[in-house]
């Protein structure tokens, strides 16, 4: 594996050395491993004092508990020895039914125990390390499309707004897609958590997302209909799809209220020329629902579960 988030020149095609690269052991004798690892995480993610937190981070287990309190080296550690791995969810287009994109998820499993993202995925934002999990995911789809060259989806990929408004985050995606051997194009950037940010970092992510949309890459608002005024951010923000909250959907089936405020949502989506994903599709009667109240695709466990890469098929 390699990280070109973290390269300094990648050229278009080109693949990025991998950082065990010579000079890792001492005095022209064999690499330590061990060392090697360890250089490679201080340089890659700056660690101010380049100590050990994250040697062991993984060698042990993780409990309940701790997951409440990761530190940044568990997070680096768990990404790379592959604890933290992606999962494939299917979209379908509710029409046909044919896969038409791929949502790449994060899971967590070491020693046989299984971790929730709920327990993890905010700390990989707060600990500034999500750039580092896109790159390990990118180079997942690559390999997706390497093995199932008929496969001509998008892959969407969730991203915290704070780590898309940082500077440098649009020279860093394209370098890294262009690593992996990925067009641009065929990647949907899903943006979560509408939370406020500052607002000079607003502005950041304005000009980043448009510019990443002019290179033809799709912004997408997860959880449209909850979090932070998500209808201004409709409206600032260069999105070409919505995903709507699954929760909105789940209450439809029961609430004329929810069930007709779904409906307007697809609507509001037509009137401003946007895709629409209908997540959390559970039972056949969301599939009929959703399909009914106008979603363009649908994700959930009743069309596809979220599956490994080895399990997957297209």
């Amino acid at each position: 594996m390699h990280y070109a988030f973290f390269s300094d020149e990648v050229s278009p095609g080109a693949r990025v050395p991998h950082p065990d690269g010579a000079g890792a052991g001492t005095d022209g004798g064999p690499p330590d491993p061990e060392a090697a690892r360890m250089a490679r995480l201080r340089r890659r993610m700056a660690w101010p004092l380049g100590g050990q937190e994250g040697a062991d981070a993984t060698e042990r287990g993780l409990d309940h508990e701790e997951l409440l309190a990761l530190t940044r080296g568990d997070l680096i550690g768990a990404i790379e020895f592959g604890h933290i791995y992606p999962v494939f969810q299917p979209q379908v287009c509710a029409q046909h039914g044919g896969i038409v994109g791929m949502e790449v998820l994060a899971r967590w499993s070491d020693k046989g125990r299984h971790h929730a993202p709920d327990r993890f995925v905010g700390s990989i934002t707060s600990h500034g390390v999500e750039t580092l999990l896109l790159d390990h995911f990118l180079g997942a789809c690559g390999r997706v499309r390497a093995r199932f060259p008929h496969y001509t989806g998008r892959f969407s990929l969730n991203v915290n707004p704070s780590t898309a408004a940082a500077a440098g985050f649009v020279q860093d995606f394209v370098r890294a897609s262009i690593s992996h051997g990925l067009d641009i194009a065929r990647i949907v950037l899903e943006l979560t958590e509408q939370t406020r940010i500052a607002r000079d970092s607003e502005a950041r992510l304005l000009e980043n997302l448009s510019a990443l949309s002019e290179r033809g890459m799709m912004i997408s608002q997860d959880d449209f209909g909850s979090g932070y005024a998500s209808l201004q951010a409709l409206g600032l923000l260069p999105f070409k799809q919505v995903k709507v909250d699954k929760i909105l959907l789940h209450r439809a089936r029961h609430a004329e209220r929810a069930r007709r405020l779904f409906s307007s949502s697809m609507v509001l989506a037509r009137s401003l020329e946007l895709q629409t994903v209908a997540e959390g599709v559970e039972s056949p009667d969301d599939v009929t629902l959703a399909r009914s109240l106008g979603a363009d695709l649908l994700q959930g466990y009743a069309i596809f579960p979220p599956m490994p890469f080895e399990l997957l098929q297209l």
